[in-house]
């Protein structure tokens, strides 16, 4: 039995997850001046946005596949073109 699809736009929890990851895609959180902290040459607030990117694609990946509705959406039709 599969479980009925709410449209993402209604589901709060959708949002706040998004709401959280673009909070740590602005690097706010770390540290004014400084040597910044490098890990092979490239500093560690990129290593971070880079990660959260990452994070953020997989969730909208996963907000498509589980929670998108599909069932309204008219098929492509070959015989039409």
């Amino acid at each position: 039995m599969q479980r009925e699809k709410r449209e993402p736009v209604r589901n709060y929890k959708i949002w706040i997850v998004f709401g959280i990851i673009f909070i740590l895609l602005n690097p706010w959180y770390f540290p004014a001046g400084g040597d910044p902290v490098l890990i092979y040459g490239v500093p560690l607030w990129a290593l971070v946005i880079m990660g959260v990117t990452v994070l953020l694609s997989l969730h909208i990946t996963y907000v498509i596949k589980y929670h998108w509705d599909e069932s309204d959406e008219v098929p492509d039709r070959e015989e039409d073109k």
